[in-house]
Order: structure tokens, then sequence, then C-alpha cells
């Protein structure tokens, strides 16, 4: 929504957003996740779904500035085009404008972005609970259960923290895999350009 309004108003609307955008990412962040989950410990909103909630508006307050920098640049480059001014010049409003225009365009960068980043949202939050900053009983969490099984690792019961480790490796590399299998699908040159600039530095090297 940020890159939207920014491309389509630009001015000082993006001026705005690059402010607090920039602001945002300047914070350490699992520092400052850590830090707000231990104080925010004993509240009501730390309860609701045990923790989730918390969490999820903490990435989200903290995350939303590197998905508006990841689409800004595509956004600003299908609102410089000329059935964008087209739609203006005929009156059409701006909410529509971005809906139906703006919006189909930057969708297959936001897949990207979501895919690449959920396996590190996956590692902090596991991260977080292995702490016991995250999620809290009795809902089930990977990281606490590696946290758990700790003391069982030279036992019979090695298992208890093995199997969630591994776990959280297949499904982080996984949401991994799915981003670039995402990204090549929408730009089917991203892979062949490496291989062809590669080429060319071969073949200019070799003609020296």
């Amino acid at each position: 929504g940020f890159a939207l309004l920014t491309a389509y108003y630009k001015g000082l609307i993006d001026l705005a957003v690059v402010i607090v955008g920039d602001s945002i990412m300047s914070l350490p962040r699992l520092l400052f996740l850590i830090l707000i989950s231990f104080v925010m410990q004993g509240t009501w909103l730390a309860g609701v779904y045990n923790g989730g909630l918390l969490l999820a508006l903490l990435f989200a307050a903290t995350g939303w500035p590197f998905l508006w920098r990841a689409v800004r640049g595509p956004a600003f480059q299908v609102a410089g085009q000329e059935w964008i001014d087209a739609a203006k010049s005929f009156g059409q409003k701006p909410t529509v404008t971005m809906k139906k225009h703006m919006a189909p365009y930057i969708l297959g960068y936001l897949l990207v972005y979501a895919s690449m980043t959920l396996g590190g949202i996956i590692i902090a939050v596991a991260g977080l609970s292995f702490l016991g900053l995250g999620i809290n009983p009795p809902t089930p969490e990977w990281g606490r259960a590696v946290d758990m099984g700790q003391g069982y690792v030279t036992t019979q019961s090695w298992h208890i923290s093995f199997i969630p480790g591994v776990l959280i490796v297949l499904v982080v590399t996984a949401f991994n895999a799915l981003g670039d299998g995402i990204r090549d699908a929408i730009d089917p040159q991203s892979q062949g350009g490496e291989e062809g600039g590669a080429e060319v530095a071969a073949a200019g090297g070799s003609g020296a």
C-alpha cells in the first residue's frame, strides 16, 4: 500500500515514508524484537494466541519498510507508464488506478519477497521461543521444543531437539527455493542473463 501511494503521489508523501521507513530500518531488529517481547510479557496482548498476535504485530511493524523498499522501484516504474497518465487524464479515482493498473504489476514482486522472507521469520520466531520470549505454552513451537530437548541430546530421547531443528531447516530451505522458483517464473531472463553475462566475460577473457 505504501509503495503504491508513494509511487502515485510522489513528493512529500514519498519523502515522509522514506524518513519513517529508514528510521525503522536503522534499528537493530532482532534486539528490538527481544526488548519489546520482554517488556510486553504479562500484558493482555501477549496472551492473545499465546503470544502469536504480539509477534505478528511486531514483525509487521518492523518489517514493512523492507517490503516497501523491495516494491518501491517497480511501483515507480509502472507509475511512469503511459496508461497511468491516461487513467489520470480520464479522471479515474486514484484508488481504482492503483488497484487495477498498478497492483497487478507488483504482485509478483510481493510473492517473491513474501516467500523469501517467511524463512527468516520462522527462524526469528523459533529463536525468540528458544529464549522463552516467543510463543508460550501450551501452543507447540519448534524453537521451544529445541530448548526443552537440550538436556536429552545425549540420551535415547535425542530426537526431542533433533526433529524440530531438522524441520526448521527443511521448511526455511523450502520457502527459499519457492522464492527462487517464483522469481525465475516471473523473470525467466534473470538466470539466463547471468549465464549470458558469464559467457560474454569468458569470451572477452579468451579474446584478450
